[in-house]
């Protein structure tokens, strides 16, 4: 016999597995298009190219504090 928790359970589970599948087919799709425009490897090429611009970012603002 199926009590009112179990069935919340169940409805929790149900709703979190359908939240995975949309996460996971729009992850496949961003990384899809990255591939197409350009980032070999598609999201991890574009977040190694953010890492990089985020370190040449803060390069750049740290020379120019010290000329200032």
């Amino acid at each position: 016999m199926d009590n009112p928790n179990n069935n919340q359970l169940q409805a929790t589970v149900a709703f979190l597995e359908s939240k995975v599948d949309m996460l996971e087919s729009e992850l496949s799709y961003l990384d899809a298009i990255l591939i197409r425009c350009g980032f070999p490897h598609g999201i991890n090429t574009l977040k190694e190219t953010v890492e990089e611009l985020l370190v040449e970012d803060q390069a750049f603002n740290h020379e120019r504090t010290e000329l200032i």
